[in-house]
């Protein structure tokens, strides 16, 4: 059965349109993951850097204060994915990087993640083919966006469901061990379409908490 990663991204975004507090922003989010902690499985952390997408997100200090009942990834929208690694570092079980700006060192990252007990997954966005991804053998994780990163609320991009099946092909055919998940306009109908494609995790923010 597929699993839920809990998307806090809309909440941020919230507390800037209404110019509530860090303190209020938290108090929110908390009581929101307490609420639903039955209904998720992972707490997904949307870390944007204002280069990669156009928009900044959650810090350190902010995360330092959120309480998720669940284990946590972080899904790093920047450019200096190093950087953040390293400020992150024992904020969550999971970095995913974006397949579009790895490095030729990423294999180093890698290995010093897995050293270090952290699961590692490389994110596509929807203009990236999945003939692209290297290290297919190494990861854990494939993040497949079915929108555009930065903004919450967007529409589930139809043709991410062939990119499912394709990497589900794949992990079959050449005996991968990486799990899939989308992320981007999930909702039970979508959910239902990327399951029976071969998706083991769905990133859900509007829909769950709205």
């Amino acid at each position: 059965m597929v699993r839920v990663s809990a998307s806090i991204l809309g909440f941020l975004f919230e507390a800037k349109a209404r110019k509530f507090s860090d303190d209020v922003m938290i108090e929110h989010i908390n009581k929101a993951l307490h609420e639903r902690k039955d209904r998720f499985d992972i707490l997904h952390l949307d870390i944007e850097d204002g280069l990669f997408v156009d928009y900044k997100s959650f810090t350190p200090s902010q995360i330092r204060k959120i309480n998720s009942p669940r284990k946590t990834e972080a899904h790093l929208m920047v450019i200096d994915y190093e950087l953040y690694i390293k400020e992150y570092f024992h904020l969550t079980d999971m970095f995913i990087i974006h397949n579009e700006i790895l490095k030729n060192s990423f294999p180093k990252t890698i290995e010093f993640l897995k050293k270090n007990k952290k699961f590692v997954g490389i994110s596509i966005n929807p203009d990236t083919p999945v003939d692209s991804i290297k290290y297919l053998d190494k990861i854990d994780l494939v993040l497949v966006m079915s929108v555009h990163p930065g903004l919450p609320g967007q529409k589930f991009i139809e043709h991410s469901l062939r990119k499912i099946r394709k990497l589900d092909e794949l992990r079959k055919k050449h005996k991968y061990h990486y799990q899939i998940e989308v992320d981007g306009g999930i909702d039970r109908e979508i959910t239902a379409k990327c399951e029976k494609e071969g998706a083991d995790i769905v990133v859900m923010g509007s829909y769950m908490f709205n």
